[in-house]
C-alpha cells in the first residue's frame, strides 16, 4: 500500500451510485463494448486505419460468481474469464443510457 488510505482486500467501499463493493482483489480493469452501434463504427474505423480490432464477449452468466454476501457485488469473478469479469463490474458503473460516438 502506498498510504494508509490504500484499498485492502476485504475492505467494502461505496461507490459514488451508491452501489457497494467487496474488494477482494485491487487490479480490475477492462474494456468492451456492450453498444452494437458503437462495435460496428470502431470496427471500421480499425478497418480504415490498419489496426487491428476484435470484439471481446459481455458474458453475463458470469456475474453470477461475482455475487456477495456482504455487499452488492465483489470486484472479482469466478477462475475463467478475468477480462470479461473486470467489464462486467465497470458495467455496474456506466449508465446504459450514455451512448459514445466513436468519431
Amino acid at each position: 500500500m502506498i498510504s494508509g488510505k490504500g484499498m485492502r482486500p476485504g475492505d467494502i467501499v461505496t461507490a459514488s451510485n451508491g452501489k457497494t463493493i467487496e474488494v477482494n482483489n485491487t487490479d480490475a480493469e477492462g474494456v468492451f463494448i456492450p453498444n452494437d452501434d458503437l462495435a460496428k463504427e470502431l470496427f471500421q474505423a480499425s478497418e480504415a486505419s490498419g489496426e487491428k480490432f476484435w470484439r471481446m464477449p459481455l458474458e453475463e452468466s458470469y456475474w453470477e460468481s461475482m455475487k456477495s454476501g456482504v455487499a452488492d457485488m465483489v470486484n472479482t469473478g469466478g477462475r475463467q474469464g478475468g477480462a470479461i469479469n473486470a467489464a462486467l463490474f465497470l458495467k455496474q458503473f456506466v449508465d446504459e443510457k450514455v451512448k459514445v460516438d466513436a468519431r
